[in-house]
């Protein structure tokens, strides 16, 4: 006889499955029996540990926010080089787990989850955001962003690639090492253009005696 699982075990693999099931389905699949054939249990037994559907669907919630979340606020001094870190980790999360971005961008989330669950993604979405268009903005005080360059302008930038690499990762093509070079193509376009000596083409001054 196989041994029960405990409790919180078997609740945080129900909540895995599920978000398995939306990243490869859909929320439209998002129904008991089909998250029960993925955990191996029958639907009755799921309903052993969630009382409701909506309950399942505040417990993968609850998951979404630990994988999106964790080691949030990287450390470091320079704010670009914080929001590099950042860039990077969120697109490997989101690459290693398409069905939380596939979650908190879903626009059915309403029919499956009741109004507070509902409320924490878009927290989820607003968090993620903030942190985007503060760093930059501190960025912007100390002088180091691009001459010409807003806070808002630049927000659009890093918020526009993400969002872009987030939806590649879904499919089966996503080219290695691409989401570090697009960083760095961002972070030249961020930064401000390195001090030159002159310009070039243009004659020396002469010093008339």
């Amino acid at each position: 006889m196989t041994p029960r699982k405990p409790a919180g075990s078997r609740r945080r693999e129900i909540a895995d499955a599920a978000l398995a099931l939306v990243a490869e389905e859909g929320l439209a699949r998002f129904t008991a029996l089909a998250i029960a054939r993925r955990v191996g249990v029958t639907d009755a037994a799921l309903f052993r540990h969630f009382p409701t559907k909506e309950a399942i669907a505040l417990a993968v919630i609850d998951r979404a926010e630990e994988i999106l979340f964790e080691g949030f606020l990287p450390p470091g001094a320079d704010p670009l080089e914080r929001l590099g870190a950042f860039f990077d980790r969120r697109i490997a999360v989101i690459r290693r787990n398409p069905g939380v971005a596939r979650l908190v961008a879903s626009e059915q989330l309403a029919q499956l989850a009741p109004p507070e669950g509902v409320a924490r993604v878009a927290e989820f979405r607003r968090r993620s955001q903030s942190f985007v268009r503060q760093t930059l903005a501190e960025a912007h005080r100390r002088g180091l962003l691009a001459e010409g360059l807003s806070p808002d302008e630049a927000a659009v930038l890093v918020l526009g690639s993400l969002l872009a690499l987030a939806h590649q990762g879904h499919g089966s093509g996503a080219a290695d090492g691409l989401p570090r070079r697009v960083w760095r193509a961002l972070e030249r376009a961020l930064r401000p253009a390195p001090a030159t000596s002159g310009r070039r083409g243009r004659r020396p001054r002469t010093v008339e005696a």
